[in-house]
């Protein structure tokens, strides 16, 4: 899988022109008129000359004010299981709204963002709901690193500082209670929960171990922030956060998305699923951090860069 982007060093002008959705088509053809509108001749003369963070924070900000949709993405309109669709650009969550703006700032053409997006999304990019990459630390993390994508630069950011948080995530009870909500084709839904349950009942186990800043380390040493990558993904991390009873296992994140650097700030944009902002939003990084110290779950960052992003 090659990915790639600009590295030309210019400054240029990033009012590229945001696409239109049409109202009157379908949900497919409208996705992939934007995508046409976005990869036209004259937008990507534009892109080619942008680097990689000019390139992130454009395709990230095309989407601000757009919807917060939980469970936004599917397997595609013929999948027996996950009929959402594949890409989508009216709605995200907050992992759909990173592996979207991931995928367009790596992609010239329509295909490779088809590509790419599946091989984000996707173990080996073989599209089905058992090879998505489901779990941030154990499916998504080191998937996106296998490919070249971004690589774990926290214990760079933090050095003696950084802090690992071990978590045992239960995948098989995880399918187990979820199952059933998995299943949107309703076409002999019972036998296709029962699929699901079968074919996972092998997966054993398996302990993460993730690295983070801790919040208080980060609310302490601000010039911390000066060590983040100027284009890179930040994964929000929980510690002692009891959701086994509800979803069937533990888990160390709870949200993820872009961050990149503006005037010596690194701003953070993500989906927001809080009722009082639930779109894409925008926020200085240290000021959500400092807007959620409070939470007790809420143990700090994990931080990505894009490779060549620094």
């Amino acid at each position: 899988m090659r990915f790639l982007w600009s590295a030309t060093i210019l400054s240029v002008s990033l009012m590229l022109f945001a696409p239109t959705i049409f109202a009157k088509q379908s949900h497919n053809d409208q996705a992939y008129l934007y995508l046409q509108s976005i990869y036209s001749r004259d937008n990507v003369s534009k892109l080619h000359v942008l680097n990689l963070q000019q390139r992130l924070e454009y395709f990230s900000r095309i989407f601000l004010g757009k919807p917060y949709l939980g469970g936004a993405l599917g397997e595609g309109p013929n999948s027996a299981y996950d009929n959402d669709p594949l890409y989508r650009f009216d709605a995200f969550d907050c992992t759909t709204y990173v592996e979207t703006v991931a995928a367009l700032t790596l992609s010239y053409s329509e295909a490779e963002f088809q590509k790419n997006m599946n091989a984000i999304r996707y173990q080996d990019g073989v599209v089905s709901l058992i090879t998505r990459n489901h779990f941030t630390s154990i499916d998504w993390n080191p998937n996106v690193e296998k490919l070249g994508i971004l690589r774990d630069v926290t214990a760079e950011i933090g050095l003696a500082d950084v802090s690992t948080l071990q978590t045992l995530i239960d995948k098989k009870e995880w399918y187990q209670k979820q199952a059933s909500a998995m299943v949107k084709a309703k076409d002999n839904e019972a036998k296709k929960v029962g699929v699901i349950i079968a074919r996972t009942q092998a997966i054993r186990p398996q302990i993460s171990a993730l690295s983070f800043l801790s919040k208080e380390m980060l609310t302490a040493k601000p010039e911390l922030l000066l060590r983040f990558p100027r284009a890179g993904i930040v994964n929000i991390v929980r510690k002692n956060w009891n959701v086994r009873d509800a979803i069937g296992t533990n888990l160390d994140v709870s949200h993820q998305g872009i961050i990149f650097e503006r005037d010596g700030e690194i701003i953070f944009r993500h989906a927001s699923y809080k009722k009082s902002s639930q779109y894409v939003v925008e926020v200085p990084l240290l000021e959500y951090v400092k807007k959620n110290f409070g939470d007790q779950t809420f143990a700090g960052l994990n931080v990505l860069s894009f490779v060549g992003g620094l």
